[in-house]
């Protein structure tokens, strides 16, 4: 759905429990409201892979990992990151960025970083990186390179690559930055849709009907999803009210 679909439908339903006419800014403040938490939701499904964790029923909701990242496939970046010298206590290059979640890093299998194939790097945690720096068989190199990741939230990571001698790397991370907007323009004192500046929603449109129902659930009117999907393939939000 459009973002136009989207509010059309959320004004139908709230008329509906006369909540009222539902202005654009406040439109455009819930919608993004409820893109970020359905965003949030599924990044700590995609974070939390772990065979145990399904087995629990961390995924009752029938979100697997795999579907999760579909729905996040527009917020998921791929960089390449330059890398500085480190006087920190772990000795390698870093580089400091702001993401909510690194999905993966690579390097190119050479320093030159000319024709190469990409090497995955494997993510450490502090308490295996000093054994790993110390072991013979598996110590850091061009071919077994490794990233330690510090930092929370989107304010700013920390990477530390090792061997010491990386230069770059590219770095696969999500990070939400959208700002869904229903624009319009003023047409006989009535706010018309203008398609041509508003900014439509980034997460996948298999979400947009749960999305109409958190908006609606900010409001104070409960519906099931299915009621709403239902609702968006019928002719009333097709048309221009």
């Amino acid at each position: 759905m459009t973002i136009n679909e989207v509010y059309k439908l959320v004004q139908i339903f709230a008329n509906k429990e006369q909540r009222g006419f539902i202005t654009p800014s406040d439109f455009n403040l819930l919608a993004k409201q409820a893109e970020l938490e359905l965003y949030n939701k599924r990044l700590d499904i995609v974070k939390e892979k772990s065979q145990p964790k399904k087995i629990a029923g961390y995924y009752k909701e029938g979100l697997a990992p795999e579907v999760a990242e579909q729905d996040l496939i527009h917020f998921l970046k791929i960089e390449e990151v330059g890398l500085s010298s480190d006087d920190a206590s772990y000795y390698g290059t870093y580089a400091n960025k702001t993401m909510d979640y690194i999905s993966s890093i690579t390097i190119q299998s050479d320093e030159g970083h000319s024709l190469g194939t990409n090497v995955p790097v494997d993510i450490v945690t502090p308490d295996t990186v000093n054994q790993i720096l110390r072991s013979s068989l598996v110590k850091p190199s061009m071919s077994y390179p490794i990233a330690l990741i510090s930092g929370t939230g989107g304010l700013g990571k920390r990477i530390i690559l090792f061997p010491n001698t990386l230069k770059s790397c590219t770095v696969y991370y999500y990070r939400y930055d959208n700002n869904p907007k229903w624009s319009y323009v003023t047409i006989a004192g009535k706010p018309v849709y203008d398609a041509s500046t508003s900014k439509h929603l980034a997460i996948s449109e298999r979400c947009h009907g749960e999305l109409v129902v958190k908006i609606l659930e900010y409001l104070g009117v409960h519906l099931r999803e299915a009621d709403v999907v239902q609702y968006a393939s019928g002719k009333e939000v097709q048309q221009d009210n």
